[in-house]
Order: structure tokens, then sequence, then C-alpha cells
């Protein structure tokens, strides 16, 4: 894999250091902490509640087959919004100021069933670094399913691409939980970016196991709740986790404005921050319900500039971003709505499955 750098000039320097500046300005002169506030805390207890009592709430209903899986479905659910606004924020140390505390949190994300240190190599150290950057960056990596980015082999098939990526995505958390983090640690470990040893693959067993045993194994064996309802939940649960993930995600980067810087020589010719606006993108940048449930991540600029502030800042942060974009002449790229959002993410598959795009 070819190293890349990013190309540091007078432009993108003096944004960065200006934008930076104000934020912290913003934060002390307000007097408040880029961490947890009184609302993170109570999202915290409030998800973690919700994933306890719907847990609980399986096997107290196992009797009415439909409103247990309703209320199943609803437990899967709950793991998506602890990863989106607890483990996320905590494995970017954006929780507390205590790295034991957001050490501990970070661990939430095995509810997710993804290992924590692949996650964080994979989200926190080449996503962050080389958005939009083909063989670098894997949230653009289609594994030549689909086609991401125009340096992308171009295949005949994915000029069905709109029609059958919704059907990937809903597969994304159930790969998260079985096969991916397996094919991660074979990759990472050829290049040299964990080291297999006897600890990390107890850990890794460990909660692997857990993960199966507490959905599983526990209830159908200690509590006597049917198979069918568990897998039946356990599915349906999986499958709109898979759509709602990527569709979060994604839209913050691949839409039809996108744009994939190509290095040349292994260097890319922006400042990294300049890169950043470059190829990200907010999208319901008003609604506050879109917000509290996906942890802000539809304010994706502040995010990837800002990872180590708690994302119940973003909303208050964002405005300062993009007054200081707009004065150094950086165009900030907002999209009004979701479903917008993700109308164009599916033109933008569209037009890359054409031959020769």
């Amino acid at each position: 894999m070819e190293k890349v750098k990013f190309k540091t000039d007078p432009r993108g320097s003096s944004f960065y250091e200006d934008v930076k500046k104000q934020v912290n300005d913003y934060f002390v002169s307000n007097k408040i902490s880029m961490g947890a506030n009184t609302e993170m805390r109570f999202k915290l207890v409030f998800w973690l509640a919700f994933w306890v009592a719907s847990w609980a709430g399986v096997i107290y209903f196992k009797e009415y087959f439909f409103v247990a899986v309703g209320i199943g479905v609803a437990h899967l659910f709950s793991h998506l919004m602890i990863a989106f606004n607890i483990a996320h924020d905590a494995n970017h140390l954006a929780l507390f100021k205590s790295r034991g505390l957001n050490h501990f949190f970070g661990y939430f994300m095995e509810v997710l069933g993804c290992n924590k240190k692949i996650w964080m190599i994979a989200h926190n150290q080449e996503h962050h670094t080389f958005i939009n950057i083909h063989e670098q960056d894997n949230n653009v990596n289609g594994y030549k399913i689909l086609r991401f980015t125009p340096e992308d082999t171009w295949r005949p098939f994915h000029r069905f691409q709109h029609i059958y990526a919704t059907f990937i995505y809903a597969l994304s958390t159930l790969n998260y939980a079985t096969f991916r983090d397996l094919k991660f640690i074979i990759r990472y470990t050829k290049l040299n970016k964990i080291k297999a040893s006897w600890s990390f693959l107890a850990e890794f067993i460990f909660f692997k196991l857990f993960y199966y045993a507490y959905i599983f194994v526990i209830p159908i064996f200690v509590f006597n709740v049917p198979f069918l309802l568990v897998l039946t939940y356990f599915l349906l649960g999986q499958f709109l986790n898979g759509i709602t993930l990527v569709f979060v995600f994604l839209t913050g980067h691949l839409t039809e404005d996108t744009n994939f810087p190509v290095p040349e020589n292994g260097n890319i010719e922006n400042n990294w921050a300049v890169h950043v606006v470059e190829t990200t993108s907010d999208y319901s940048p008003k609604s506050r319900v879109f917000s509290w449930f996906t942890g802000c991540l539809n304010l994706h600029v502040a995010h990837h500039l800002f990872p180590k502030v708690c994302h119940v800042h973003y909303k208050h942060i964002t405005p300062i971003i993009k007054s200081v974009a707009k004065q150094h002449g950086l165009e900030y790229r907002e999209m009004p709505g979701f479903r917008y959002a993700v109308g164009s993410h599916f033109k933008l598959l569209k037009e890359l499955g054409k031959e020769g795009k």
C-alpha cells in the first residue's frame, strides 16, 4: 500500500489554525468542557438502560411472539445507538478527560459485534486520515461488489449497483458480528498495524463469545426464549441496523458532488484540514431529533476536524467552522435533509456504475 502524505500549504495551514483558535475560544469564553455535558451524560444512561431493559423485555414477553420480536428489534437498535452516541465518542477520547473511562466505554463497540481495536484502526487511523482516497480509506472500499470511487475497477454488474446496494448495506452489521473482523485481523497483521498476540486474540474471542452468549445462548438456554423468536428479531434488527449505519455514515462522504483526491507520487495537493472540508458534507443540519439519535454524525465536518470534541457540541461549533471556511474561500458542503443525502448517494452509485466513469 502506497504511503500518502498531505501538502503543507499556507492557505490550508492558515484555515486550520484559525478554525482551531476560534473553536477553542468558544469553549474557553463559555467556560465549558469539550467533553461530555449533562445532555451527554443523560444520553449515556438512557441508551445503556434501554439496552438492558429491552433485553429483559424480550424474556418477559417471550410468550407473545410478535410483541417480543418488536422489543427485540428495538434492542438491536440500541446497539446502533450505543455505537453512534457512546462508543464512537469514547474511542475518539471525546467523552471524558479520563483515558481509562473513554477506554472502558469504547468497549461498548463490541455490543455492535465489532472489535474495538480493529474498529479504531479502520475508522480513526484510516478513514479519518485519508477520507475518500482509494486504497487508503476503507470506507470507500466496495470489495469489488460496489464501486465507490472512479479508481475502482469497473465491472459490468456495477451498472446495477444503485439497485442492489441496499441489500448489501443490510448485511453490514451482520458482517461486523461474523466475518469482517477475522478478515481485518489477517489484513492488519500483514500490514503490521496489529500484532496478533495471545492477549489480543484472547480478548477478541472473549468479546465474540460474550456477544453471541448474551444474544442467543442465555435467552434460549437459561430463560427458555424460543430460538425462532430470537433468530427473527436478530436478523430483522441486523438488516435495519445495517441499512441505517451505512446510510448515516456514507452520506457524509459519498454523494454526487463528492471529491476523490488522487495522490501524485504519494502526495495529496492539499492541507489535511482543507481535504476534510472538500471531501465531507453535513446534512439535516437543523434537525435536532436526527442529531440526537445519530450522535450528530449529520454534522460531519465538525466531527472530522474535531474528533476529540464530544458530539453534543457540534451544533455550536459548526457555524464557527462554516464561517471560517467561507473567510478562507473554501466551499462548505451541506445538504438540506437526510432523504436528499441518501438520494444523492444513489445518484453517485448510478453514475459510478457507468462504464468509463
